[in-house]
């Protein structure tokens, strides 16, 4: 400890240095830390005491004294006038008498005098002890910037006493060897007797979920600060729902003549969840020291439409024991030859809806999560640090996902930097093929690999604004044909010139999320390039150049958030050349304009009948896709606008409502005409709405209700792409049906979600 130290050696401080502030102590003599109280009576040491006889002599002889008077006043008194005498007296003189002479010691005045006294001698005192000198002026307190050296510590440690050693413990103190163990008395404020402290009980649970438990990390179940998180959760979702469906050329039900048939579909997805977490340190204080996650998932789900073909490329569906029908083995040309050839089977009836031809229920058990996090070092003394992370891990690259965000195979680095001002991750993913059914994860290698780098600045320009610049790369190097698990080609995309290709794309991005002043904002813009080694749509290869901006303006007041959105993603106007400018994301999955409750961002739209997708499920952009988790990037589409008004409104601590309102359009149309050979496609999409809740009635994550409901009015171009068909049939359908397109696409959905 160093005091009295200059401006310019404060501010240069080491890394494991502090400087004192604030009101400085009082010295020893000053301070009484417990005033009033008598001090123990051994508090200071015993001294022998000692008397002494001392005798002293007067060195100045004293005053003359003056002569004896006995009436002092007769001097201040009148002398009165001598009476006449009555009679005449003769006086007559007396005897003189005379005692013995004065000794010459007891004459006035005398000196010297001698006089002697018995007083009590003072203790002697004792030699000071080492390190009890006096301070110094600079050591001495108060002292003001002041530098500590402080110790660095390498590992976390609590000190430890055993019941053997109990009697080494400090005084006043009770050895306990385990303090996540130590009884806590409640504490009642009130006379009603409720308790009011969050240690209801002295000792920790097992496994309640809301009272301190080992079983969710509260208490340390290995030694002291080893400790082990168990989390269960289930989440239903059923969903019905109105969407395009091609009818194909096996109808469900004969008769039928149109592309687009019945529209309407509904389901219902389970998924059922453990998730494991061993870690070691205190969490409260710094980062994990290691850690290990795992996270085995469950899935179950099950669809139901109208049209063959829908849930799998073969009309017939799925036999009784959920198996893919088998292909005709038996050279039947002649249905009505059907049951003579094929035991056990008999021809369908006029409708093959609600039938193994239309529905489908399929389970998928995967290891989601699995990862081991190592604690690499801290950088300073508020635990900005370095860490690592190898293994299936979430990874959301941007604050609303709108390039990657997902649960994938990869390693990872990532930590702050200056008191939490900066962090940053570096990671790479080498991507896993994804079930058909759930979206997954299996254990297929999916070849494709995804590489980000991302810097987060907080209060960047603004106070609570929060800045991101990020550079993500994807490279496909799919060689071969891959099929998903209802037998539908995926990659390479099944139009134009399926040819196999890789797709080396880069993005360079910049984000922004938080306030300035009352006014929140979100914000992106992507910059896409790179190389196509052959867009089946295009015909040849194409160099990407494609942009994507996003922004998000909104104002609280009160209860109410009011919000104004708008989305860009650029589009391809000429699909044949080599120019690839339709904007296209990796693996998204946004919460923007509207999120979950839109029908434009929830669904996906099949293009006009073909193999391949208009848009993917929870996505916001049209990027004519196989599979947003099986497919291939494309940058040959049409691209969209998307304005958007919203609300969000706490209608209670309990329930929150959301409303949104977007109109959408196409950012060009060629890629798509090019697709469906025609040249009468429009750029207006409609108008999307959408209104939804959600509900905890615990305040807590443990128990969340969502539901909501989302409506398409379709737009001009819409109606142009998804006409049920383009001229009366004969015999099959009347000249008004030519063109007919829905006129109200909705999507209802209820989900539950339970954690425990």
């Amino acid at each position: 400890m160093c005091g009295g130290e200059s401006t310019n050696s404060v501010s240069r401080l080491k890394p494991y240095q502090r400087l004192n502030s604030g009101v400085q102590p009082l010295s020893p003599e000053q301070f009484n830390p417990d005033a009033g109280v008598r001090l123990p009576a051994n508090f200071i040491d015993d001294a022998t005491v000692r008397y002494e006889l001392k005798r002293r002599t007067s060195t100045v002889a004293p005053a003359t004294p003056p002569p004896f008077n006995p009436d002092p006043g007769a001097s201040l008194k009148k002398p009165a006038e001598p009476p006449k005498p009555f009679f005449r007296y003769d006086y007559v003189p007396l005897p003189v008498f005379s005692g013995e002479p004065i000794s010459d010691e007891l004459k006035l005045p005398r000196a010297p005098v001698h006089q002697t006294e018995l007083l009590l001698r003072e203790p002697e005192t004792p030699p000071p002890s080492y390190g009890a000198e006096p301070l110094t002026n600079g050591l001495a307190l108060p002292r003001m910037n002041s530098v500590e050296n402080l110790p660095i510590p390498t590992h976390w440690r609590i000190l430890d006493y055993p019941i053997a050693d109990w009697h080494r413990a400090p005084a006043n103190s009770v050895a306990v060897t385990n303090r996540y163990r130590v009884p806590f008395t409640p504490w009642r404020r009130y006379t009603s007797g409720d308790i009011e402290t969050p240690y209801q009980h002295e000792r920790p649970f097992l496994w309640h979920p809301y009272f301190q438990s080992v079983l969710k990390g509260d208490s340390p179940i290995i030694g002291q600060d080893i400790f082990l998180n168990l989390t269960a959760g289930t989440s239903t979702e059923v969903e019905f729902r109105r969407i395009p469906t091609p009818s194909a050329i096996s109808s469900a039900r004969p008769g039928s003549s149109e592309f687009f048939g019945k529209s309407e579909q509904w389901s219902v997805q389970n998924n059922l969840s453990l998730t494991i977490d061993l870690f070691r340190g205190e969490t409260v204080f710094k980062p994990v020291e290691w850690a290990v996650r795992f996270q085995p998932v469950y899935n179950i789900n099950f669809v139901d439409v109208k049209e063959t073909t829908a849930v799998r490329p073969d009309p017939r569906g799925f036999d009784r024991e959920n198996r893919p029908s088998r292909g005709n083995q038996y050279g039947v040309n002649n249905p009505g030859e059907v049951g003579a050839i094929i035991p056990g089977v008999t021809p369908a009836d006029n409708d093959l809806s609600g039938r193994s031809h239309t529905q489908r229920t399929k389970e998928f058990i995967a290891l989601q999560e699995a990862f081991v996090e190592v604690h690499i070092r801290d950088l300073s003394d508020n635990y900005d640090f370095i860490a690592t992370r190898v293994g299936n891990q979430t990874f959301n690259s941007d604050f609303r996902g709108f390039i990657f965000n997902d649960v994938n195979t990869g390693a990872r680095v990532f930590g702050n930097y200056d008191n939490n001002h900066w962090q940053y991750n570096a990671a790479v993913f080498d991507m896993r093929e994804k079930d058909t059914y759930s979206d997954l994860n299996s254990l297929d290698d999916r070849d494709q690999r995804v590489a980000i780098v991302n810097v987060y600045r907080q209060d960047a320009i603004w106070k609570g604004y929060t800045a991101q610049a990020s550079l993500h790369a994807n490279v496909d190097d799919e060689e071969g044909t891959h099929y998903d698990r209802n037998g539908n080609i995926v990659r390479p995309a099944p139009f134009g010139s399926p040819v196999p290709h890789e797709v080396n794309a880069f993005y360079f991005g910049w984000a922004g999320d938080g306030h300035i002043g009352r006014w929140n904002i979100s914000h992106a813009f992507y910059q896409a390039v790179g190389h196509d080694t052959f867009n089946g749509l295009a015909g040849q290869p194409v160099n990407i150049n494609a942009q994507m901006a996003a922004l998000e303006i909104s104002y609280d007041r009160d209860w109410i958030r009011y919000k104004a959105s708008f989305f860009y993603a650029s589009g391809d106007s000429d699909a044949e050349d080599d120019e690839a400018t339709g904007f296209d994301t990796i693996l998204d999955n946004p919460n923007f304009t509207g999120g979950p409750f839109s029908y434009w961002v929830r669904q996906g739209f099949n293009l006009g009948g073909t193999a391949v997708n208009l848009k993917q499920r929870n996505s916001l952009v049209p990027n004519l896709r196989t599979s947003k988790t099986q497919g291939q990037a494309n940058f040959v589409n049409p691209g969209v606008f998307i304005y958007s008004l919203g609300l969000e409104i706490d209608t209670t601590p309990k329930l929150r409502t959301f409303l949104n309102a977007n109109y959408i359009r196409f950012a060009e149309t060629d890629t798509i005409k090019t697709a469906l050979l025609t040249d009468e496609v429009r750029e207006e999409v409609g108008w999307d709405l959408s209104i939804g809740w959600q509900y905890r009635p615990l305040l807590t994550d443990n128990i969340v209700a969502s539901a909501g409901f989302g409506a398409l009015i379709p737009g001009s171009g819409f109606r142009d792409i998804h006409r049920r068909s383009t001229s009366p049939v004969p015999g099959y359908n009347s000249r008004n049906r030519a063109g007919d397109v829905d006129d109200f696409l909705y999507s209802a959905v209820m989900a539950l979600t339970l954690t425990y």
